[in-house]
């Protein structure tokens, strides 16, 4: 099971696609509304071609190495979901544990989200054509600030990791792959706080919607 992905809505589209390229990341889909209908604006456009038509991007996507992530048009920041490759065994069991809590499966054709009780969505992902062959980046760690009125801990029994560390403020779990961070806040929604990868180069930065990117070796 492989963390690979995370999604904003954001006012900063252009803001977003533009720092993810500096920093290396391909575009690879641009999917708007246009004149009331849905059209692609995909490379080799870019923003020149398009930025004074008036589209609201439904989802902006980009990638590299093992990381992929998306964005789209929102009224304000907000943090919608994340996302893991897995495999056909791995997704059936996380679809059985995901009913056994009572959670919202939305199952569809390119991928299945699950509904957590802190308003941010978990993605399952069989089809790993959405990463590239490329090792880095590849996600090691997320830290995810969210109310704690429901145990973060469940999302351990979801995912079948391990259990870390529980106090009242933070909750840490993980696989041999990767490391989710909750820590307790009391804002209403989840927010996206960090993320750390392993990378070909040590960095550290913050993009437009204000998540801490971490790059270790």
């Amino acid at each position: 099971m492989q963390l690979f992905h995370y999604h904003w809505w954001t006012e900063k589209v252009e803001e977003m696609e533009r720092f993810y390229q500096k920093s290396g990341f391909e575009t690879k889909l641009r999917v708007g509304r246009y004149n009331g209908e849905m059209h692609t604006f995909n490379p080799p456009l870019n923003w020149e071609d398009f930025r004074d038509k008036d589209i609201r991007f439904r989802i902006i996507e980009m990638a590299k190495g093992q990381t992929n992530l998306t964005f789209g048009h929102g009224k304000r920041d907000m943090f919608d979901h994340i996302g893991f490759l897995v495999t056909d065994a791995e997704y059936s069991k996380v679809i059985e544990r995901a009913e056994e809590l009572k959670w919202k499966v939305n199952v569809g054709e390119r991928r299945t989200f699950l509904s957590t009780p802190w308003k941010f969505r978990i993605e399952l992902q069989k089809r790993r054509e959405v990463v590239t062959e490329e090792k880095h980046p590849s996600i090691q760690a997320m830290e995810i600030h969210i109310p704690f009125r429901d145990d973060p801990a469940l999302v351990s029994s979801l995912l079948n990791f391990e259990l870390i560390e529980q106090t009242s403020g933070k909750v840490t779990i993980g696989n041999d792959e990767c490391t989710l961070i909750f820590c307790n806040s009391e804002e209403k929604e989840a927010s996206l706080h960090s993320v750390v990868y392993l990378a070909d180069h040590d960095f550290s930065k913050v993009d437009p919607v204000h998540t801490k990117l971490i790059g270790k070796t």
